[in-house]
């Protein structure tokens, strides 16, 4: 356990300053002229507190005792199912510019809660398209980050 908690804490960390350099380079509220924060704002403020609790993993690993000091099974069906999340996740990052925000968090939405939620299917399809008009609003119109991009863009 101690060498996973020290891994992911070194991979959180070096993700942390990757999105920390690269949206330092969004435009900032001074660019829009509207007061309204830009779009590196919430990426910045998710990785600072992302290299915290890094900090405090190792902090804790480090001090973890040897009895606490347990093996992670790596190949338990709670474990696949989170490796098959990943895998959709990654899907999703990988068709989000070709497809567009709308359809594929549409249609992400839907599978996770499908999987996850086992709802009729029209329900969830209701709700993932909800949710996702509320987030392409809350980022267009109120943070002023826009979100049309790929070949279904409004």
């Amino acid at each position: 356990m101690k060498k996973g908690n020290l891994l992911t804490a070194a991979l959180c960390i070096i993700l942390g300053a990757v999105i920390i350099a690269v949206a330092s380079g969004y435009p900032t509220a001074a660019d829009y002229g509207t007061g309204v924060p830009g779009p590196g704002l919430w990426p910045i403020v998710i990785s600072i507190l992302m290299l915290v609790c890094s900090a405090l993993l190792i902090f804790n690993t480090m001090r973890m005792k040897p009895e606490e000091n347990t093996k992670i099974e790596l190949k338990s069906s709670n474990q696949i199912r989170v490796y098959i999340c990943m895998g959709i996740l990654l899907v999703y990052v990988a068709v989000l510019e070709t497809v567009g925000f709308i359809i594929s968090t549409i249609v992400m939405q839907f599978i996770f809660m499908q999987w996850f939620a086992k709802k009729k299917p029209w329900i969830t399809l209701i709700i993932s398209v909800a949710v996702t008009m509320v987030v392409y609003a809350a980022f267009k119109y109120i943070l002023n980050v826009p979100i049309d991009f790929g070949m279904f863009a409004i």
